[in-house]
């Protein structure tokens, strides 16, 4: 038994109208052959499902029956076609991102909040994870697409894009004895105890403070390492050292910890993406032009924020 949708179609429309006149006009068609490719419909399911007099038509108990599933099967075929052409443009399916450290305080959430806004129809899922855990999930297909430290991205076939540099941003007890200060030079915390990530976690930051403390005349005394951003404001709340942690930190807002910015800013690192070479999925390039937009935003505003400090240190020492 073979059944086209377009019988289905011409069914519908002869059981609703009851007459082959209306049924043909409504679907700009001539009624001969109407009548035709509903008998050829009858003959395929092997029941009648009109009843014919010289006069009118009326519907079978199998006609109605049929009428029934029949305008359900129709619905669900244009809600494919429909669906299918979003999914062409990616407006609908599903997309799993992986993120790893403080682009889960910034970018990452607001990436995710402004492309379902614009695309309700995509669902989103999100896992942490460290870059080098990352790749795999990426390489595998458990995740779409990747945030995380662009060096660990490379190599491995993979599409990688930088999106972001976050500055880096001191983390002291509320009652530190710099707390008085809008912004800070680093080497005024050489005498400092640091809080810090391990070498082998958040890759590339332990390293970066090390080299920038360094740079600026003196070796950090390291007094914990812990590798989870909250562990490390709670030992900065207990008055045990200083952190240093990328600027979007801020935005966790904690009890007797203060943030203060660099004056020269103090370069964080980069924030790339990254996902297979050969994902054609077209909602990947949709969530990067959302992530775009949302790194510009982030990044105007983070200069007008150390624009303020600035202006408030400046207040503060001309007095």
């Amino acid at each position: 038994m073979t059944v086209e949708l377009q019988q289905i179609e011409y069914f519908i429309a002869v059981a609703e109208e009851l007459n082959f006149r209306r049924a043909a006009e409504r679907l700009h068609i001539a009624q001969p052959p109407l009548s035709r490719r509903i008998r050829q419909l009858e003959q395929s399911l092997g029941v009648e499902l009109l009843h014919r007099t010289t006069r009118h038509i009326e519907l079978t108990a199998a006609g109605t029956i049929y009428l029934r599933e029949a305008k359900q099967i129709l619905t669900q075929v244009q809600q494919a076609t429909a669906l299918a052409k979003l999914a062409e443009h990616g407006k609908h399916g599903h997309l799993t991102v992986g993120f790893e450290g403080s682009s889960a305080y910034d970018i990452v959430p607001v990436s995710v909040r402004v492309f379902k806004e614009k695309f309700p129809m995509v669902s989103v899922s999100v896992h942490e994870m460290a870059t080098g855990d990352q790749v795999p999930a990426i390489q595998g297909g458990q995740i779409g697409v990747g945030f995380g430290v662009p060096l660990r991205f490379n190599g491995y076939n993979l599409t990688v894009k930088t999106i972001l540099q976050e500055p880096l941003i001191a983390v002291l007890p509320q009652k530190h004895v710099l707390a008085s200060q809008p912004s800070l030079n680093l080497s005024t915390l050489q005498d400092e105890t640091f809080i810090i990530c391990p070498r082998h976690y958040r890759c590339g930051l332990y390293d970066h403070i090390i080299v920038a403390c360094h740079q600026a005349g003196f070796s950090p005394k390291l007094m914990q390492e812990t590798q989870e951003v909250h562990s490390i404001l709670g030992f900065v709340a207990a008055g045990l050292g200083i952190a240093l942690l990328p600027a979007s930190v801020e935005h966790l807002q904690r009890s007797h910890i203060i943030y203060r910015p660099f004056n020269p800013p103090l370069e964080g690192l980069d924030l790339a993406m990254a996902w297979r070479s050969e994902n054609e999925s077209p909602i990947l390039p949709a969530f990067l032009e959302v992530v775009q937009q949302v790194a510009h935003q982030l990044s105007e505003e983070q200069k007008i924020h150390n624009f303020n400090a600035l202006q408030r240190e400046e207040v503060v020492t001309s007095h």
